[in-house]
């Protein structure tokens, strides 16, 4: 049992020291190699300030936007509504809360929407047109009969595409929510959300940015207020229509009246009686009306959500490239990694061909 304990610690010093040998030869060699090292560091921060110089430049806009909900203070007047048999909504206030925001921000709805605006009030030329022409899918198109002239300045009929437009938007939107647009909380419990987009065309980043949060908070709007809103539009329609009637009562009540009317003929004053009664009826419920209306407006304001824009990029952008500095250190470090590795196989190589030899 001895004699095997100490043949196997013997033989575990031996191996140890065979590898700290290979391990001062393996330095010893990287040592002579210290001229190829420099050599291949230079070569790699050429490269990378080759890179630096090739790398295509990239625009970041970003907005910051906080939202702010106002459903839970209209309790009490959402019971005082209900008195009057009015419905001032709130289904869709957990619609915009937590994480769903963020899936909204970048869904097909608003995104296309976007792309089909014109970049400028002067021109014809859409975002759709403009991404097509700066990622250059337009010209490596050009080949192609159906996709040549493709184009969303002139649309057939408002809202209405070709089978080949919807394709290519399509195609726009989803190279845009992958590649091109983020959205991401700032502060969760405090509801900011930023809205970023990158891409190598200035005025893309900019426009396609700020539009995401306007047309996002158009649809927060009309999903939020658009059974109050409706209700306070049918209730102006109703008072304006008993507005109207109240005054032509007023004329009639007026035409109506005898001067010097005959004692004997008393039923002459009938009309006048009539009259005078249709327009205090009217003016009562015209009353009721214009309260009910102002009560809803109220409602109306006290539901209002708020999505204020609280930073936004102006040009110029910022633009996202890496540094040249950042650029010639990321060349060198991959070019000495790679011919590191190279060194250790080559050693690796002559040192099996040198076994070899003395086995021979």
């Amino acid at each position: 049992m001895e004699e095997k304990y100490i043949t196997t610690t013997s033989s575990d010093e031996i191996s140890l020291t065979e590898l700290v040998q290979k391990i001062k030869a393996f330095v010893a060699y990287l040592k002579t190699k210290w001229v190829s090292f420099f050599i291949t560091g230079i070569i790699g921060g050429v490269l990378g300030l080759g890179y630096y110089y090739m790398q295509s430049p990239k625009y970041t806009a970003t907005c910051t936007f906080i939202l702010e909900e106002k459903s839970a203070g209209a309790g009490g007047l959402a019971g005082l509504a209900s008195q009057f048999g009015f419905d001032i909504g709130g289904g869709a206030s957990s619609l915009f809360a937590g994480d769903n925001l963020l899936e909204i921000i970048p869904s097909k709805n608003i995104v296309e929407k976007v792309l089909l605006s014109k970049v400028d009030s002067s021109g014809q030329q859409t975002l759709a047109d403009l991404f097509l022409e700066f990622t250059k899918l337009k010209k490596a198109w050009a080949n192609n009969e159906r996709l040549a002239n493709i184009s969303f300045e002139k649309m057939p009929m408002e809202g209405r595409m070709s089978l080949v437009q919807d394709s290519v938007l399509n195609v726009i939107y989803s190279a845009v929510v992958k590649s091109y647009l983020s959205v991401d909380w700032v502060r969760k419990k405090a509801s900011l959300i930023r809205v970023s987009v990158t891409s190598k065309n200035e005025r893309f980043s900019k426009y396609l940015t700020e539009r995401v949060i306007e047309q996002s908070k158009k649809l927060y709007i009309d999903l939020k207020t658009g059974t109050s809103q409706a209700n306070v539009n049918r209730l102006q329609r109703r008072a304006d229509s008993l507005y109207a009637l109240l005054n032509n009562k007023s004329y009639q009540v007026a035409e109506s009246q005898v001067l010097n009317v005959n004692p004997a003929m008393k039923s002459a004053l009938v009309a006048t009686e009539i009259s005078a009664r249709d327009k205090a009826v009217l003016g009562t419920i015209y009353a009721e009306v214009v309260k009910n209306l102002e009560t809803s407006k109220i409602l109306l304001s006290q539901q209002m959500p708020v999505m204020q824009l609280l930073d936004k990029s102006e040009f110029p952008l910022v633009l996202s490239k890496s540094s040249i500095r950042g650029s010639i250190f990321f060349g060198v470090i991959i070019i000495w990694i790679i011919y590191f590795i190279y060194t250790v196989s080559k050693y690796s190589l002559i040192k099996l061909k040198m076994n070899d030899f003395f086995k021979k």
